[in-house]
Formats: C-alpha cells, sequence, structure tokens
C-alpha cells in the first residue's frame, strides 16, 4: 500500500451520505483487507483521535513497520558477538595457589588459568582486566567443565609479573591476537558462536459491544485523500461500533506495554479458562526490556541520557542508525526540556527561538523535543498518554 494516502486525513462524525457502500465499513473491509485497514485505522488513532493516541501501535502498524506471525508462539534469534571476554574460575603459579603476596610470571614461570570455555589455541596472546598480557603456550585440556590452560608473561621480562588480583575468580580474560615461533605449525583457533532464541506467546483478546438508540442512524467516517489524482475514499462505521473500536485500541495498547508473561520455561501455562485450556498472556513491551538496558537515576540529567544511549549504540555500530525515539509522558517532556536548557545555559547563545512578538506582546517560550547528542546520536520524544493515565498508574 503507498502511504501516501495517509496524508490529509480527516476524521469526523456525520450523518450517512452516498459514499458510504457496504464494502466500505471498517468491520467488511478489516475482512477483505487486514493489512490496509489496520495501518489506516493505527495511524488514525496514533494522530487524530482527539489526544487519545495509541503510540506505540503509530510506531509500528500505523507506519508499517510490521510483520506477520502465523503461529501463537514466535521465536527469533539473537546474534552474540564473536569476540567476547571469559571468566577465569581458577589460577595457580608454578603449581601453587596465588595469594595477595604471590608475584605470578615471575622469572617467566608458568601461570596455570582455569577458565569457563575453550575459547583461545596455542599461541594465543590474551589480557587480563587490567591490560596485562600473557601469551598461552599450549592448547587446553579439560577439567571437568573448565578449560585449562598454560600462560606466561608475553613481554618476556623476566622483572614482570601479574597483579594476583587479575587472577582471582570472577575477574576475565580476552583474545587480542598471537604470536608464533619461527618454523611453528600451530595456529590460534576461529570461534563460532551461536545465536539464541527468545521466545514469546501472542495473546488472545476480545471485546463486546452493543449498538443502540442514534448509534444506527450515525457514523463516523475517514477520508483518505490521494495526493497524486485528489480523489477521496472512505472507511466508516456506526458510531458505536466506532467508539468499541476505538476503546479497543487503547486496551490493546495497554497490553501490548503493560502485559506481563504467564507462560513457564517449558512452554506450559498454569492459567487455564472455563474450558480447561490455557489463557497464554505474552510479555508486554516493558517485560522484553532486558536488566542491562535499564538505567535507574534520581535526578535526570543530560549527560545520564548520553552515557545510556551510547551504550545502547554499540549494538549498532556501523549501521548509521543512531536515533532513538522516547516514549515519554508529560513530566518526562519536561525534565527532558529542564535538562536540556540548563544545558544551553552554560553556552553563550544568541536567542532567536524562544523570544518572539513585539512591543507590549512579547512571549517567552519553547520546548525542546529532540537532543543531537556526538557521534550522530539523536533522541526524539514521543508523547505517551498511557504513562499519564491516573487510573491506570494510580
Amino acid at each position: 500500500m503507498d502511504n501516501g494516502i495517509l496524508n490529509n486525513l480527516t476524521l469526523y462524525r456525520g450523518k450517512w451520505f452516498s459514499d458510504l457502500i457496504d464494502t466500505n465499513k471498517i468491520s467488511l473491509a478489516s475482512q477483505q483487507r487486514p493489512h490496509e485497514v489496520g495501518t489506516i485505522l493505527s495511524y488514525v488513532f496514533g494522530t487524530k483521535d482527539a489526544g487519545y493516541s495509541t503510540s506505540l501501535d503509530m510506531l509500528t502498524g500505523g507506519l508499517g513497520n510490521t510483520m506477520t506471525i502465523q503461529e501463537e508462539v514466535y521465536e527469533w534469534g539473537v546474534m552474540i558477538d564473536q569476540d567476547r571476554a571469559v571468566t577465569i574460575r581458577d589460577a595457580k603459579w608454578n603449581g601453587a595457589e596465588i595469594t595477595d603476596n604471590s608475584t605470578p610470571g615471575l622469572g617467566l614461570t608458568p601461570i596455570t588459568l582455569w577458565l569457563e570455555d575453550a575459547w583461545f589455541g596455542p599461541g594465543a596472546t590474551i589480557e587480563l582486566d587490567d591490560k596485562t598480557q600473557l601469551r598461552i603456550q599450549d592448547a587446553p585440556y579439560m577439567d571437568g567443565n573448565l578449560a585449562v590452560y598454560t600462560a606466561f608473561m608475553s613481554n618476556g621480562n623476566p622483572a614482570a609479573y601479574v597483579d594476583p588480583e587479575m587472577l582471582k575468580a570472577g575477574h576475565q580474560v580476552n583474545r587480542l591476537a598471537s604470536a608464533y615461533e619461527e618454523y611453528s605449525e600451530e595456529a590460534d583457533i576461529l570461534n563460532y558462536n551461536t545465536h539464541f532464541k527468545m521466545r514469546n506467546h501472542l495473546t488472545t483478546m476480545r471485546l463486546s459491544y452493543d449498538i443502540t438508540g442514534s448509534a444506527y442512524s450515525t457514523v463516523m467516517a475517514v477520508a483518505l485523500k490521494d495526493p497524486k489524482t485528489g480523489q477521496t475514499s472512505y472507511l466508516w462505521s456506526t458510531y458505536q461500533e466506532w467508539v468499541a473500536m476505538r476503546e479497543w485500541y487503547k486496551r490493546m495498547e495497554r497490553g501490548l506495554v503493560y502485559n506481563v508473561n504467564n507462560v513457564n520455561k517449558d512452554g506450559s501455562c498454569n492459567l487455564k479458562g472455563k474450558n480447561g485450556r490455557p489463557a497464554y498472556i505474552g510479555a508486554g513491551l516493558l517485560e522484553q526490556i532486558a536488566p542491562s538496558n535499564r538505567r535507574y537515576y534520581t535526578r535526570l540529567t543530560a549527560e545520564l541520557l548520553e552515557d545510556f544511549l551510547f551504550d545502547l549504540s554499540y549494538n549498532v555500530l556501523g549501521t548509521n542508525e543512531r536515533k532513538f525515539v522516547a516514549l515519554t509522558g508529560e513530566m518526562g517532556m519536561r525534565e527532558f526540556d529542564r535538562i536540556l536548557k540548563e544545558k544551553m545555559a552554560n553556552l553563550n547563545l544568541i536567542d532567536t527561538v524562544f523570544v518572539t512578538g513585539s512591543g507590549d506582546s512579547l512571549t517567552f517560550g519553547g520546548q525542546f523535543k529532540t537532543y543531537k547528542m556526538s557521534n550522530g546520536i539523536e533522541l526524539t520524544l514521543k508523547y505517551f498518554p498511557l504513562y499519564d493515565n491516573t487510573v491506570y498508574n494510580r
């Protein structure tokens, strides 16, 4: 569908007129052209419906950023970076335990490492947490579930040794490169990461409504004007059906954001309906946010936002996709405006925006909604009415 037809949408309530034919009735059109009609309605409710904006649905369905799922259970893979740090579980020096007074590696003596994975080959150079470099001497052998390596100080300095703190359990090592002697046939290994699977369930939602009184003769119509031809076409419904549809989109939006998953890891569900079959509830948007992608604060600052978005940007390096949208309520928008005005106060700016008018009709004001940071990172706020709903956030 050409998204251009969504321009100049008008929404109004009126009486019947000649263009309201059965094939354009929303309930029927939804059956015949579900993707097209769903996109139009998401756009209408997200932009035109008297403040009852469904922001999440607008950013996905309304702009066509959707995919069709055929099953009630859906899975997707998440790739893992090929480079990663491996955790140390134990370490010894010259076959003895390492203490705080030890000088492991001194005199080019061997250090033995018990690592969680056999991630390195013979000749690999590795780095500890403090950037101290070691060279692995041999291929590992397995001690239970741990890979055991023998390593030496890579700088070849007999007086050099490793800080014993860096070899304690919980610290990590990562691959730097590799180094080999002449005529050697050894080589480092290439590691392969398999992606891991994530799974969610679709939630079945329903709504019933009654049509009474004047609702039989009163209609709501969506007029779509094609900017290329200037022709207007309509989707319509009875007024009561339109009210029910608006409420349906609001309830669906709440579920998409706040639903808490009730499916066990083995795929079973303990919540049963009247007929004894499971009533699945899939995870909403908030539950799907990983703990590593959450930040807590007492006072919002521009630096906190920058640090947070820089962390998120590491996952999209090289894609030039560093434009973020933040869903927030009225207070969030005010806080965002406050921190940017505080940041602006330290700059010597000549104002051409915040003061308008002349004489005794001067106006002062303005609000920031977009923040362009360094390295091409950009954050734009989108008002999210759910966060300001006093009934559901009481």
